[in-house]
């Protein structure tokens, strides 16, 4: 185990950065294949650490995998994380206990697809998650832009969010049907939109809610002149 003054830079998903982290545990196997001529032999290898951070006690596990033939000019081999490094972190809102069950789901598939960088994926996820909003908003219209004229005329968004909206939808169509591959920026500028989507929607639920319990000023009672 390392000492106070030992430590390894390393992500943190949690703290969402690179952190101070502790080696708890490191492990290492090898294997000697040998070639077909009986003369020449591979070495290959695994190296496990496991690894907390300093700042919120998060623990992760890497894995580095290597062979006898690897060039060292290519310089050292990027590690395995386990859990996963976070492409994008999930919203501090997001959770099964506020996000619609409608959407709960296929939300954590979206954040699950950004996280191993897929994101074709990830794009026509999010179009689906727009499918479903529009359906238990004003119902199946039968294509995204009746779906988005309907979310419009019930004035549950402005022209400019439909706006978003189908550029949301223009992305994921691109990528499901053009084998179009969305840069990192594109890709958060969708996510942007969804997330703002779902939680507006959040929000006005949760804003009924705290209306309810907030004592209203009393109205006022007219006096009657004489």
């Amino acid at each position: 185990m390392a000492t106070k003054a030992d430590f390894i830079w390393s992500h943190c998903n949690r703290c969402g950065h690179e952190t101070k982290h502790n080696l708890i545990h490191k492990a290492a196997s090898t294997r000697t294949f040998e070639e077909d001529d009986g003369h020449h032999s591979v070495d290959v290898g695994t190296v496990w650490e496991m690894l907390q951070c300093r700042g919120c006690d998060d623990v992760t596990m890497t894995r580095v995998q290597w062979t006898s033939e690897d060039d060292r000019q290519d310089g050292p081999v990027p590690p395995s994380y386990f859990p996963p490094r976070f492409a994008r972190r999930m919203p501090e809102w997001f959770g099964w206990y506020k996000t619609p069950r409608e959407y709960y789901d296929l939300l954590g598939e979206v954040y699950a697809a950004l996280n191993a960088d897929s994101r074709r994926l990830a794009m026509m996820g999010a179009r689906a998650v727009i499918d479903v909003v529009i359906q238990k908003t004003v119902g199946d219209k039968g294509d995204f832009k009746k779906g988005l004229d309907a979310l419009a005329a019930a004035n549950h968004m402005s022209e400019r969010d439909v706006d978003a909206l189908a550029t949301a939808i223009d992305v994921g169509h691109a990528s499901a049907h053009r084998a179009h591959k969305p840069t990192l920026d594109d890709v958060n500028v969708v996510i942007d939109i969804i997330e703002r989507l779902i939680h507006s929607e959040i929000l006005a639920t949760e804003a009924k809610v705290v209306k309810a319990r907030t004592p209203q000023r009393p109205a006022k009672v007219s006096k009657e002149k004489p």
